[in-house]
Parts: structure tokens; C-alpha cells; sequence
């Protein structure tokens, strides 16, 4: 187990007690709960979608930009990866 020299806890423990607060919000909002429990009008749902492919698009972009500037390598192909990831998922 890996921990935090001074205080013994994990940091990913820490970092999760951190984020609480936000983690229960989305957790309880009514778009993720309508998901998880199948009341979410499928309006709503396919809405979701088309923002989600617009953005998904978008990010590609991102990705191929900073691989056509990436300053070496190694960098160029983490992004180029992750814009063949993003684009075929």
C-alpha cells in the first residue's frame, strides 16, 4: 500500500475525500439518476448523445492539433493516440 509519509493514508484515499462533495452531487443529479433507474426521458437521452458526438468531435481536433505540435516523438504519438482512441471508440 502506498501512503503518504506523514499522515499514513493513501493519497488516492485522499484525493477521494477531497472530491466528495462533487462526486455525490453527480451521483445524485437527476440526469444521472434518470439514467441509472430508467426514467430519464429518452428526449433528454438522445439530446445527450448528439451533444456528446459533437463534442467527441471536437476533441479529436484537439488531439490532432497537439500531436501536429507536439515538440518530439513520444509526445506526437501519446496524442495521435489518443485521437485514434477518441475517434473509434
Amino acid at each position: 500500500m502506498t501512503t503518504d509519509n506523514d499522515t499514513g493514508v493513501r493519497f488516492t484515499d485522499d484525493l477521494r475525500r477531497a472530491a466528495d462533495v462533487v462526486w455525490r452531487a453527480q451521483l445524485e443529479h437527476p440526469f444521472v439518476r434518470g439514467i441509472g433507474d430508467g426514467t430519464l426521458p429518452l428526449d433528454r437521452f438522445r439530446y445527450w448523445v448528439r451533444q456528446d458526438y459533437l463534442f467527441l468531435i471536437e476533441y479529436c481536433r484537439l488531439f490532432a492539433l497537439a500531436a501536429a505540435r507536439a515538440p518530439d516523438l513520444e509526445t506526437l504519438t501519446r496524442f495521435a493516440d489518443l485521437f485514434h482512441a477518441t475517434a473509434h471508440c
